[in-house]
């Protein structure tokens, strides 16, 4: 069984792939998912700094529809923080 984080992670690189593959509104939908267990992951983080710079990133990559950005953010730089 995976633990919260473990899961997480699974979640992140499992909608960065979705993102890469062009499939928006699926990526979008998961994306929502990991926002949900990545709240419930900071509150047992220490500190948040790093997690709380790179939201934004995200969320301007987003904006922005560079999806593989976003995808590179979720995949690679978010879970190195957890």
């Amino acid at each position: 069984m995976l633990h919260n984080n473990q899961a997480l992670d699974v979640q992140l690189i499992n909608t960065a792939q979705q993102f890469r593959l062009g499939k928006e509104a699926e990526a979008s939908k998961r994306l929502r998912n990991c926002i949900d267990l990545l709240e419930s992951e900071l509150k047992k983080l220490k500190d948040i700094s790093a997690i709380s710079n790179i939201i934004p990133l995200m969320l301007a990559a987003q904006e922005r529809q560079d999806w593989l950005g976003l995808a590179d953010y979720l995949e690679y730089e978010l879970p190195a923080l957890l």
